[in-house]
């Protein structure tokens, strides 16, 4: 089917406007409207209409759909349709045959109007395009039903129509003209409000370009892009009036840009009192309950202010603030008490009551969970952190005690877990190194967060997340496509970026099987666990390989093979990359891949380098290059191997090479694949050790030429 643009097509602007109650803070984020309109415009495109762009923006109390230079026309399309062949579609008498008036009748076409195309019926139809006018109301119409991914909606009225609250009015326009039609019992027209404290509340909208001006008449300003600067303009100059800048928080300023269609920023007062709780108390108080930004100085001090966003453009600042003020002071006094309340006992004195408190259903308590912890980090910590191992047992014997404070365990507060119980280690006297490593423990948070700055915090994360996917996937709680409740996939990138940060090098099948064998109920099927995680750590690391610049086929190459430390196999990636731009290595892996492609197809290549060797019968050889790949192959075998756990793999690889004439000359020279079969035999073991040498890097095999 190809489209022919019709000459001469007059454009318009199209608008759609969508009125509801207002909307949660989160709901119509950047990312949801910038989705939103690559959706509308998969839906033009569908329905050939050409349009110059699409733009959807989105208050507190409404939703924009803004298409730009709208054609009045349908693009006219040309259809070409085959039939059967000429050979069937006719009779001996030159007649059409049922088949031929068959497809006469699908085509809707006169016999007249039928060619022949490479032996068969052909016709080409020409669709010409209704008015956009025509199609609108049925593609605003699926706008509304179809294109929102809300977290969650509601019915309000009998039609049964979902939305994220209550739609109020909808102004649908192409250029001047209304678009009619008729949707969760609203009609749509050319009316839309304005701010709730406007008045007149309702505006007739003249033509679909005059939108916005009018919203803006009404204060409102219609696009996110605009409130976000004036927001973040707003914070700033009323921080530097106070003689401070407000604390960064994008996330925040995201949430109230979509909290306020005229939005105004205001400062209050904070008591100094509560100055004296720690610092990430205060900006969680601000954040989580209301939405304040909290004010700091040059040094990261807080300032005994706080600046808060609001809608309303008719009162003056001195009036609200009192109530701002009033509202935050009984949550901060709430937080006081809280934090008053934990410091009188210590952490030490919580542990016990972990016991009464559920992990996760089937993987026993919080005090079974730190008592892992304790066993692993002791472990893991005399490796790779030497000296450390005082640090991390204390941190680990105390990590989660801070989730039965009354702190943590109030709602607002609870994404303060880890923060809290450094601020209760260090007011009770913990070494400080052990103190930041349970706050440490749960970094990173997301994929661009920061990772655990301490040794011993790296430690305890890195145990923290293998026992969290030990235990979630030994319970079945394993992440499919898009569902991830356990946040196993954070877990899994968290302990390839803590090791990779500081290039840890440890065997992770063996710390996934200390992991695992931590949970005695899963005894029976440690191994199958272990394997589960340690394929999904390995989707992981292609990942990771990829966003370093690796090619695919040599992720795969190097994913093939036997590999069990995170941080060696990041550097061979590295290695095999820059070797791939060298001249002569394509020659080299070339050699390199005839001799494993000559092997059974289903041998398998992840075969550990301790593995014992094939036997090879060195008096039933007849060739002498058999003797010298052999004797040159067990000189290698120890070299390379030393020179793999060295880490240095550019030499492994060198040291291949310098057999590859010797390799080349051995396919010349011998028949692997004799009659014999004691003899074939023989030859598959020795090129088997062979390529179990090779594999100590990747399967080259794989590589594209």
């Amino acid at each position: 089917m190809n489209g022919v643009k019709q000459k001469d097509q007059f454009k318009k602007d199209a608008l759609l406007e969508i009125g509801c109650e207002e909307l949660p803070a989160d709901y119509m984020l950047a990312n949801e409207q910038t989705r939103l309109a690559f959706n509308t415009e998969q839906v033009f495109r569908a329905k050939n209409l050409d349009f110059d762009e699409v733009k959807v923006q989105a208050t507190p109390r409404r939703i924009i759909f803004y298409i730009r230079g709208l054609a009045e026309d349908q693009t006219s399309i040309t259809r070409e349709l085959a039939g059967p062949k000429k050979s069937i579609a006719y009779l001996p008498d030159g007649t059409l045959s049922p088949a031929g008036q068959g497809f006469l009748r699908k085509a809707g076409v006169k016999p007249e109007e039928i060619g022949i195309q490479d032996e068969r019926l052909f016709v080409r139809l020409e669709v010409k395009g209704q008015p956009t006018r025509v199609l609108l109301p049925e593609i605003f119409s699926e706008l509304i039903r179809g294109k929102f991914d809300f977290p969650k909606t509601m019915r309000w009225e009998a039609s049964g129509a979902r939305f994220a609250r209550p739609i109020r009015w909808i102004t649908a326009l192409f250029g001047t003209e209304v678009i009619p039609f008729h949707c969760a019992d609203i009609e749509a027209g050319r009316i839309t409000r304005l701010h709730p404290l406007h008045r007149p509340q309702q505006a007739e909208v003249p033509s679909a370009s005059e939108h916005e001006n009018i919203l803006r008449q009404g204060r409102v300003i219609n696009t996110t892009d605009k409130r976000f600067n004036k927001i973040k303009e707003a914070l700033e100059a009323e921080a530097r009036r106070l003689g401070g800048c407000p604390v960064k928080d994008s996330g925040l300023l995201e949430t109230v840009t979509m909290m306020a269609e005229f939005p105004g920023v205001l400062s209050g007062n904070i008591s100094k009192n509560f100055l004296d709780l720690p610092r990430e108390i205060i900006i969680t108080t601000l954040r989580e309950h209301q939405r304040y930004f909290a004010v700091e100085d040059e040094s990261g001090r807080l300032l005994p202010f706080f600046l808060a966003v609001h809608d309303n453009p008719l009162a003056a600042a001195d009036t609200m603030r009192p109530g701002f003020e009033r509202v935050l002071e009984a949550r901060l006094k709430d937080a006081e008490f809280f934090y008053n309340q934990d410091v009188k006992n210590s952490l030490e004195q919580k542990v016990p009551d972990l016991e009464r408190v559920l992990w996760i259903k089937g993987l026993g308590s919080l005090r079974d969970k730190t008592q892992r912890l304790e066993n692993l980090c002791a472990r893991l910590a005399k490796k790779l952190e030497p000296g450390q191992e005082e640090n991390v047992q204390q941190a680990a014997h105390l990590s989660k005690a801070d989730l039965i404070s009354l702190m943590v365990q109030e709602k607002e507060f609870s994404s303060l877990q880890g923060i809290m119980g450094t601020c209760y280690a260090l007011a009770q006297g913990v070494p400080e190194a052990a103190a930041l490593a349970i706050r440490e423990q749960y970094l990173p948070r997301w994929s661009d967060d920061k990772l655990p700055a301490t040794p011993a915090g790296r430690i305890l994360a890195l145990v923290d997340k293998l026992d969290h996917m030990a235990g979630c996937w030994g319970a079945g709680f394993i992440p499919t496509g898009t569902k991830d409740p356990y946040a196993l996939r954070r877990a899994a990138q968290g302990i390839i970026a803590i090791t990779l940060e500081v290039g840890y090098k440890y065997s992770l099948n063996e710390v996934l099987d200390l992991s695992v064998r931590g949970f005695g109920s899963f005894s029976e099927k440690a191994e199958e666990i272990k394997t589960g995680i340690k394929t999904y750590i390995q989707g992981r690391m292609e990942s990771e390989l990829g966003r370093r610049g690796i090619k695919p086929d040599l992720i795969q190459a190097l994913l093939g093979v036997w590999w069990d430390d995170i941080t060696i196999l990041v550097q061979k990636a590295e290695t095999l990359h820059a070797l791939r731009n060298e001249p002569g290595f394509t020659e080299k892996i070339i050699t390199f891949s005839r001799v494993v492609n000559i092997l059974p197809k289903d041998m398998p290549r992840n075969i550990p380098p301790d593995q014992e060797e094939k036997e090879v019968n060195t008096r039933i050889f007849s060739h002498e290059t058999e003797k010298q790949l052999h004797t040159a192959c067990q000189k290698a075998g120890k070299e390379i191997a030393d020179l793999s756990r060295a880490g240095n793999f550019r030499a492994c690889f060198e040291r291949l090479a310098e057999m590859k004439p010797l390799i080349d000359r051995f396919f010349d020279d011998v028949m692997v694949m004799d009659k014999n079969e004691d003899i074939r035999r023989n030859r598959l073991n020795l090129l088997t050790n062979l390529a179990r040498q090779i594999w100590i890097l990747a399967d080259f095999s794989r590589l594209a030429a």
